[in-house]
């Protein structure tokens, strides 16, 4: 049976000349030695699914579950392959017999459309997690089809916060204080829910480097969705964002994987009615590291800066570094802060594993992961971690946490505010 996300990706994967170059960038491939972990070896399976050769089967999907996304094997690629493509294309083939996918496409629909519901459900999860319910989750980790993470879920949660930041700046409208201009500030579900005090100092460096600031009323940007391969329902949460945010100029995010995904649209939505729509909203899109230069900082140090003592490091964000092509933005940022001691991080741009909810869905390996980046982090030496994706935040921390290292994990804009 063909399948419309599989064909999509044909000509793409006809350009793979199997080099296997891919090997030492992938991390699973790492920790696994298993051909069909690699890009040359996603590529060639859907190749001879497309080509009649194999049936699609259950037994192939691990291969793709497995894959982190983080491409890490298109920067090792001589034609610079996005494999992360023809992955998310072969779950969204996978999802039509997968036991359960229709249900966990449901929900996801039910719930990233719906803020209202969303925030009920978070409420949930960390009233769980107060109330110790959270660690009774490990008595159901024999069961075959709950996701290994979940046993874990109370460590791997972060604390929850007093309030979420539509709470707390919900309706706000920050006046400029310069002449650079009102920007559009795009909430990312992991900020608001997981780090709104990082969110907030987003919105003061902004308003301090002089743009006026518009909080949006945006849903889920999508990335969830896509990844767990239900396309159209990426589309669909893609749309809405598009026509709820039609009127702004500038559109800011300070999560870099809702950047990231934000500049997709574009081509998420190529052919479709709202494609036009969709192209100019991605080319205004923005990574908070974009919109902030050195010199507005003026090299002096934050009035935070004294928080953070001793020297700091920075982990790459994959969908920053890679998607994005932002590796160096964040770095120059926290080396133009005067008195601030910058120490580069071995293997910066090495996932950390989080992967969105792959730390639930896959956790064994995830954590195998997680420790090449934790040895990583040690032997920088640095006392504060800074980074600019909620997901990789969770990942940091819990991960110190796991490895009883003294180390605090920051978002770049706590490190940079005024």
């Amino acid at each position: 049976m063909r399948h419309a996300a599989l064909d999509a990706v044909q000509e793409q994967i006809a350009r793979c000349n199997r080099c296997g170059f891919c090997q030492a960038a992938c991390p699973i491939y790492s920790i696994t030695g298993r051909e069909a972990a690699t890009a040359r070896g996603h590529n060639e399976l859907v190749r001879r699914i497309l080509e009649g050769d194999l049936a699609l089967s259950g037994d192939m999907q691990p291969a793709f579950a497995e894959c982190l996304l983080c491409r890490a094997c298109t920067a090792h690629c001589f034609p610079a392959l996005p494999t992360d493509k023809v992955v998310t294309a072969a779950r969204s083939a996978f999802n039509r017999r997968r036991p359960g996918a229709a249900v966990e496409e449901r929900v996801m629909r039910a719930v990233l459309a719906d803020p209202g519901r969303m925030t009920r459900l978070v409420r949930l999860a960390y009233f769980g997690k107060r109330s110790g319910a959270l660690r009774a989750l490990r008595l159901l980790r024999w069961l075959p089809w709950l996701p290994k993470g979940l046993a874990h879920a109370d460590a791997i949660m972060p604390a929850p916060p007093c309030s979420f930041l539509r709470e707390r700046v919900e309706p706000l409208n920050l006046p400029a204080q310069g002449p650079r201009g009102t920007v559009t500030y795009f909430v990312g579900c992991g900020m608001n829910f997981g780090f709104p005090d990082a969110a907030q100092d987003s919105l003061q460096l902004l308003a301090g480097c002089g743009y006026g600031v518009r909080v949006a009323d945006n849903i889920c940007c999508g990335l969830p969705a896509y990844t767990h391969g239900h396309l159209d329902l990426a589309r669909a949460l893609a749309r809405a964002n598009v026509s709820r945010l039609a009127e702004a100029d500038i559109v800011v995010t300070d999560c870099a994987s809702c950047s990231s995904f934000l500049k997709h649209y574009a081509e998420l939505l190529s052919g479709d009615p709202a494609a036009e729509g969709a192209a100019a909203f991605a080319a205004r899109a923005r990574d908070l590291c974009e919109v902030i230069a050195p010199e507005m900082l003026g090299g002096a140090p934050p009035a935070g800066g004294a928080r953070w003592p001793g020297a700091v490091t920075y982990h790459q964000p994959c969908h920053l570094a890679r998607y994005q092509g932002l590796a160096a933005r964040p770095q120059e940022l926290l080396q133009s802060v005067r008195d601030l001691e910058f120490r580069s991080l071995p293997e910066a741009d090495w996932c950390c594993g989080a992967a969105g909810t792959y730390v639930v869905s896959q956790y064994e390996m995830s954590m195998s992961v997680l420790e090449r980046k934790m040895t990583n982090v040690r032997a920088a030496g640095a006392p504060t971690v800074v980074t600019s994706c909620p997901a990789c935040l969770a990942q940091l921390a819990y991960g110190a946490r796991r490895h009883g290292m003294a180390v605090s994990v920051r978002h770049l804009s706590q490190i940079l505010r005024p």
